[in-house]
């Protein structure tokens, strides 16, 4: 969203990766593997798409004599050095009893499928918004809470010897440059960003594991407990931030997607979400109310830009995220100035 470079190279190869169809995509992936196999490699079940994440194309497949695995490829924009992060990450989180998918290789070729792309574990069961609305609510509640005990410093330690720099996972560091990036930006924003450098939770006090969009199509449930967690977002900053982001997720993304969806279930699902996580730790509304600010001022200037997902580009969901960030901050801006 923020790099020149990789603005530059969008049109082209999003272009090559919307015109692949699903056929397309099976047939290139199965000649890649065979390309790199002096085994014989086939389909037992061939890919089929999978619904959620804004970011990357999902597939399901199965290889004969082998366990069913996920497909991802991310968006051309985004970058390899992303996978290969995460491919780290998910090792140290089951590493710390939190339960990610096992991600076996990552692709960096964009020509193979159109994007970097990886191969990772199929987690069983079914998502956690598949349950009655109580199971819902106090299940993601108490699991984030419980993933906010955890502690982070034998994952910053890990995390540093494999060579992740902090500025990629580590509050505040990654914080500070996020800002100093969109400082550079979006001057349009210039009272926002000193704002939030004011209310941010940006001394590193208060660490936990962050997944960054934990709801409950994220989370996969099977015989009464988490199976499984993706979609990861991961970093080690205020437990603030994963609140901030599933409150915004619940509030105000769902009319933006479906404007049919009734408000009132999903005020129900964050009030109880809240109740369950409280009844573990505290909560901060102030920082909270921050962290959310700073979330939807991403959505805000990537609208701007002419970049991310198409519902957070509609004049409508624009006009929702600058309401709530001027109705928070009691600021005035003009994102199209």
């Amino acid at each position: 969203m923020v790099r020149s470079s990789m603005r530059r190279t969008m049109p082209a190869l999003a272009l090559e990766t919307k015109c692949r169809s699903d056929q397309q995509i099976a047939a290139d992936f199965l000649s890649s593997l065979q390309s790199e196999s002096s085994d014989r490699v086939a389909y037992q079940l061939e890919p089929i798409p999978l619904t959620g994440g804004f970011d990357a194309r999902l597939y399901r497949y199965k290889l004969v004599g082998q366990e069913p695995r996920v497909l991802r490829i991310l968006r051309p924009e985004r970058e390899v050095e992303e996978l290969l992060v995460l491919q780290v990450v998910h090792q140290i989180l089951n590493q710390q009893g939190l339960k990610t998918p096992v991600i076996h290789r990552v692709c960096r070729d964009q020509s193979v499928l159109g994007g970097v792309f990886a191969e990772m574990d199929l987690v069983p069961g079914q998502t956690l918004d598949q349950q009655d609305p109580e199971i819902y609510m106090s299940v993601l509640g108490e699991s984030m809470a419980t993933m906010h005990e955890l502690d982070v410093r034998p994952m910053i330690d890990a995390l540093r010897r494999a060579g992740v720099p902090d500025e990629r996972f580590l509050s505040p560091a990654m914080d500070q440059k996020v800002l100093d990036i969109f400082g550079e930006k979006t001057p349009w924003a210039s009272d926002l960003i000193g704002w939030l450098r004011d209310h941010l939770p940006l001394d590193g006090e208060n660490l936990a594991v962050i997944h960054g969009d934990y709801h409950g199509r994220n989370v996969m449930f099977e015989n009464s407990s988490i199976s499984g967690v993706l979609d990861w977002a991961f970093c080690i900053s205020d437990p603030a931030v994963d609140l901030a982001h599933t409150m915004n997720d619940y509030l105000i993304v769902p009319r933006q997607i479906d404007p049919a969806m009734s408000p009132q279930f999903w005020e129900q699902i964050n009030e109880g979400f809240l109740k369950a996580y409280q009844a573990i730790r505290p909560l901060n509304h102030e920082c909270i109310k921050a962290c959310r600010v700073f979330h939807l001022f991403f959505f805000l200037a990537a609208g701007a830009a002419g970049v991310g997902p198409e519902f957070t580009r509609k004049p409508e969901s624009q006009r929702d995220y600058l309401a709530f960030i001027e109705q928070t901050t009691g600021l005035s801006l003009s994102p199209s100035a």
